[in-house]
């Protein structure tokens, strides 16, 4: 008998944490809230094993502490486990600033980082009675989906994915059949997304304005989505100085670090050497005194060097504020998005920017999680990591008589 724990990610975009309860227990992700730092639920009993999917703070950030008590061995691609790194280490210095438990400490990101096992895409493995195999998810680079038969049951876990191509990586890629058990994040299942040459035109035609008439155009970024623009802003030629600030830094540093996990490594290497990196306080004033670009963390706006840009900024009408992505509810970014006010602490800012929405989203959308679901034909579809999970279960429940549902934290379901 094979069941499956959700323990988080369901009926909701974040923590991810899916147990495949088994002869041996294996954890798919171990992730928090970005917006809060809730948790998963902890899973009772031992853990042998843990896959990440890839190198999201929703999907690795409560690893540390699974790791820290139930001695679990992971298993990830080369970037994720430096994105594993950079991510938790952030998430220590967030949580000194703010004066909040964050359940681990620097020496068990340490440990946790020497637990990792090294895998690879199309890697086939046998792993205490499962057969493990490892395919391309796309999304960022080193995402991975994760396909395992225990117990005479197929199920495959998609992580975050997508089907399409990027700028920086290039689409997943999945050839198994036959499954029993469908794992597949939903967050775009009510949303397509718009052609990405028009999306990118659109995009650098605002900035663009933004610079000609004496602005500056702010771009909010998670910091693994920042070679992403990068590179599409050096593709357009914008002639004007390009800065790239906070977190960001380093995670284009690691996409460069892996070049077989990019899609065009010399595309990436150019639109980084192209933009300037800011690193003084007095470096970031020069930039603001001049039209230019801005990259810079934190996407969600809760912290980072974007907070120092917005105070300078936020009254400047002749100025732009460009989100390229997912705003995730509860953030500072989303409530800015929703309501044109900047709130985080202390800071109460009308806004007076021009504030423009573009979708450059890593996630598969409608189209795609529908062509996957007909592709793979599952026995079983579970929906999770996403806001309009049910109401996409019972479609496709409808449309295909697949088995389709959307677990609750807490369910457990046999497989």
């Amino acid at each position: 008998m094979v069941k499956i724990h959700f323990l988080g990610g369901c009926r909701e975009v974040g923590r991810n944490a899916f147990l495949i309860d088994s002869k041996k227990r294996l954890m798919l992700d171990y992730g928090m809230h970005v917006e809060d730092q809730g948790r998963p639920l902890m899973p009772k009993g031992k853990v042998d094993y843990c896959f990440m999917s890839h190198g999201h703070l929703d999907h690795l950030g409560s690893s540390a502490i699974l790791q820290k008590h139930k001695g679990s061995v992971f298993f990830g691609t080369a970037p994720t486990i430096d994105f594993t790194d950079l991510l938790l280490r952030d998430s220590l210095k967030i949580a000194r600033i703010e004066g909040i438990e964050a359940g681990f400490n620097q020496a068990d990101v340490q440990k946790l980082l020497r637990t990792y096992e090294k895998v690879e895409y199309d890697d086939d493995f046998k792993l205490g009675g499962y057969n493990i195999k490892i395919y391309k998810a796309g999304h960022i680079p080193g995402a991975m989906m994760v396909e395992m038969v225990v117990d005479g049951k197929k199920i495959l876990y998609t992580g975050d994915f997508k089907t399409n191509p990027s700028r920086l990586v290039d689409g997943a890629e999945y050839d198994g059949s036959e499954i029993d058990a469908l794992i597949m994040e939903n967050t775009y299942a009510t949303r397509e997304q718009p052609p990405r040459e028009k999306s990118e035109k659109e995009f650098v035609k605002v900035i663009k304005e933004t610079c000609d008439k004496g602005g500056i155009a702010l771009l909010p970024s998670f910091a693994i989505r920042a070679p992403e623009i990068l590179m599409i802003l050096d593709k357009y030629k914008m002639n004007y100085p390009i800065y790239v600030d906070g977190m960001a830094k380093a995670a284009t540093k690691i996409s460069l670090k892996h070049p077989k996990f990019v899609k065009d490594h010399i595309a990436l290497k150019k639109a980084t050497d192209a933009a300037i990196s800011l690193e003084e306080l007095e470096d970031r004033n020069k930039a603001l005194k001049e039209p230019g670009i801005i990259v810079t963390t934190s996407g969600a706006m809760e912290g980072g060097p974007v907070v120092h840009y917005m105070k300078h900024l936020y009254a400047r009408k002749d100025c732009s504020l460009v989100f390229t992505g997912y705003q995730i509810p509860g953030t500072a970014s989303r409530y800015l998005a929703d309501t044109g006010r900047f709130i985080v602490g202390p800071i109460d800012f009308k806004v007076k920017m021009n504030i423009h929405s573009f979708s450059f989203s890593a996630h598969a959308d409608r189209k795609e999680l529908i062509k996957f679901i007909q592709k793979v034909r599952p026995k079983k579809c579970f929906m999770i990591h996403g806001d309009y999970s049910t109401k996409f279960a019972t479609e496709i429940k409808g449309r295909f008589g697949i088995d389709a549902a959307a677990p609750r934290a807490g369910d457990a379901i046999d497989i």
